[in-house]
């Protein structure tokens, strides 16, 4: 048998290339030749657009409440299970935990819990970046925004966040709106953080609104948010409702500036709106919910594309999906959360169970998952050796 050593250099990488990362880590210990290999900015380059080209994508699911996330498989749907990084456990209370985004195998993970101090509640948060294939972690530094332009009475909360890749800069970044607010006015700055530098810094031309938006989907180098027609001002037992046209909110993680995209005319305004990725793009789910009598409703889902962000000419309905019957409770109509094959739409039902819906067969099959409603996310990922420590060169890769 043929020693490592005595193969040829390119075909040694080939092999290594076509294996998964949980090998490659174990056979960074193998020699000091594989070792330099598996640990190359261009190695790692070339597996990350490898598992792009051969569609070894996950789903990654998570609830809130859980310190665990299920890894789905694309192609089987096999579900694993993979704990939270140890920023999360030991933790003596619950905190929730969200998903920011996924981009390249990196994982942006956000927690925050309220306190209160004399009757008024303040939040505190953290943010992380995790590699679930490697188990790297990377806890992202505070920033010094809140304390330069926050008063002593004043408190702050976080409106939205969003987690994608710069391909002018090869550079992975984090977008927040922060809301500091007191009982006579909100405060609106937005913030960025870059992994090159390790830093944050404010966007100058934040959006300028008070809307209710929430974590954003990433998709080529634009964050995306909904806000939902309802401006729920901060603090909602203070302000008032403020009516507002929907709309989708976009940040250019290259150019960073926020984009505004108007929401068709022709989709109904007692709808429900969902956003998700869409083949590269950013998709949208009209859910349209209406009660058959006292126990049942028909549920209705039409998805939508966004072809190109700020113009609103460019969306364009793909398709329908129902409408179906689905049994009425006090837990809320379901929502979509996205696709698998052939147009099936993952949907997590009013009692947190998540279903895959065939729109051909009519039929529903139950994933063993469960979870909170409100809180159940599912995000595509993909297993690479990218760093979270930033650095990395990918000069030839697609955008989040």
């Amino acid at each position: 048998m043929l020693m490592a050593k005595e193969l040829p250099e390119d075909l040694v990488t080939q092999i290594l290339l076509c294996l998964p990362v949980v090998s490659l880590l174990r056979f960074k210990s193998v020699c000091k030749s594989w070792y330099a290999l598996i640990t190359n900015q261009n190695f790692i380059t070339k597996h990350l657009l490898h598992n792009k080209n051969s569609n070894t994508q996950h789903l990654l699911l998570t609830t809130r409440d859980k310190t665990i996330v299920s890894t789905i498989s694309q192609e089987t749907l096999h579900i694993s299970h993979t704990p939270l990084p140890p920023r999360y456990l030991g933790i003596d209370k619950k905190i929730p935990v969200f998903v920011v985004g996924s981009c390249n195998g990196l994982v942006c993970l956000h927690d925050f819990h309220e306190f209160s101090v004399d009757e008024n509640y303040f939040y505190e948060f953290h943010d992380v970046i995790w590699n679930p294939a490697t188990k790297e972690t990377n806890v992202i530094p505070k920033s010094n925004l809140r304390s330069i332009i926050t008063p002593a009475h004043y408190h702050n909360r976080i409106q939205a966040m969003g987690f994608g890749f710069d391909a002018k800069t090869n550079d992975y970044k984090i977008i927040r709106i922060l809301a500091i607010s007191d009982y006579e006015g909100v405060i609106q700055r937005s913030e960025v953080y870059s992994l090159n530098s390790d830093s944050w810094r404010e966007v100058v031309d934040g959006p300028g609104y008070k809307g209710l938006i929430d974590m954003g989907k990433c998709s080529n180098g634009m964050a995306s948010w909904l806000v939902d027609g309802v401006g729920l001002q901060i603090l909602e037992q203070y302000y008032d409702y403020e009516c507002l046209e929907k709309f989708v909110l976009s940040f250019d993680m290259s150019d960073e500036v926020f984009l505004e995209t108007a929401i068709p005319d022709n989709v109904r305004s007692d709808s429900f709106l969902t956003l998700f990725v869409l083949n590269e793009s950013i998709g949208m789910v009209e859910s349209i919910n209406v009660g058959v009598d006292e126990k049942y409703f028909e549920v209705t889902f039409h998805i939508w594309s966004l072809l190109k962000v700020g113009i609103k000419d460019s969306w364009t309905r793909l398709f329908t999906i129902g409408p179906f019957i689905e049994f009425n409770d006090s837990l809320g109509f379901p929502l979509p959360l996205g696709f698998w094959k052939n147009d099936t739409m993952f949907i997590v039902k009013s009692d947190g169970e998540l279903v895959l819906y065939d729109p051909f067969t009519k039929q529903m099959t139950k994933l063993q998952v469960h979870g909170d409603r409100e809180s159940l996310q599912l995000v595509t990922y993909m297993e690479t050796l990218v760093s979270v420590k930033g650095g990395n060169e990918f000069k030839e890769q697609d955008n989040c």
